[in-house]
């Protein structure tokens, strides 16, 4: 079986969860994450229900090492335009803690044993982190502020040679307190010529996509583009 078939369950896992990383963003994270080193430490800034960290955690299994460290303060807190979205998704999905919901859909993919959970907001649980990383993906408030302190608290610990993705990046995104993570795209990636840095086009919404009943799937608007900026640090020297 060829490494993609062995991959694409892990992506039609991702797109029954509640979630935006979807399409072409999403086939990336799943060929980036299974690209790295033997026992390669990725960790993923905003977690939510689970979409993403099944496509990181599922490249990992594949590969037969490695780790997805989970950081969110699953509380459907963040910048102002996503906290109504996180709300309303969790009400859709019957209540409780999103970190049990984001539990749940990480058993149903058999994928416990490759993540690894961190509830809190970014830059505590940075205070007690010790361990370089191979891999950081950007995806939780993306206030200016919330996507500042999250990227100078974790930037450090990317190892040379290491990636940084960074979703909902698109030059065009100018939507007040929601465009923090393209602000770090334009002012720390471009002006430091950060090797290879390059974007993929990926499908999005401004609402995240339910798994409602057929019924209710005429609620969810139509995707648009958007695009997700992908960062090579490769010009880092530790």
């Amino acid at each position: 079986m060829t490494t993609k078939c062995r991959l694409e369950p892990y992506l039609r896992l991702s797109e029954t969860v509640p979630g935006w990383t979807r399409g072409e963003e999403a086939r990336d994270l799943l060929r980036i994450g299974y690209s790295l080193s033997a026992g390669a430490v990725l960790v993923e800034i905003g977690s939510f229900f689970g979409a993403s960290a099944i496509l990181l955690a599922g490249s990992r299994q594949v590969r037969g090492s490695g780790l997805v460290h989970c950081i969110d303060p699953f509380d459907c807190s963040g910048d102002s335009f996503s906290v109504p979205h996180y709300r309303r998704i969790l009400e859709e999905h019957g209540g409780g803690s999103p970190r049990d919901h984001f539990e749940t859909n990480i058993r149903a993919a058999s994928l416990g044993p490759w993540v690894r959970i961190h509830q809190g907001v970014a830059d505590e649980v940075a205070r007690s982190w010790i361990t370089p990383i191979d891999f950081l993906f950007l995806d939780g408030d993306q206030s200016r502020n919330g996507a500042r302190e999250a990227y100078n608290s974790w930037e450090p610990f990317l190892k040379g040679g290491g990636i940084i993705a960074v979703h909902n990046s698109a030059p065009e995104n100018y939507r007040n307190e929601h465009d923090g993570h393209r602000n770090i795209v334009e002012e720390e990636a471009k002006p430091r010529q950060i090797d290879s840095f390059r974007r993929v086009t990926a499908a999005a919404s401004d609402r995240a996509p339910s798994t409602l009943p057929p019924r209710r799937q005429q609620d969810i608007p139509s995707y648009r583009l958007r695009e997700t900026a992908y960062a090579f640090s490769s010009n880092k020297t530790g």
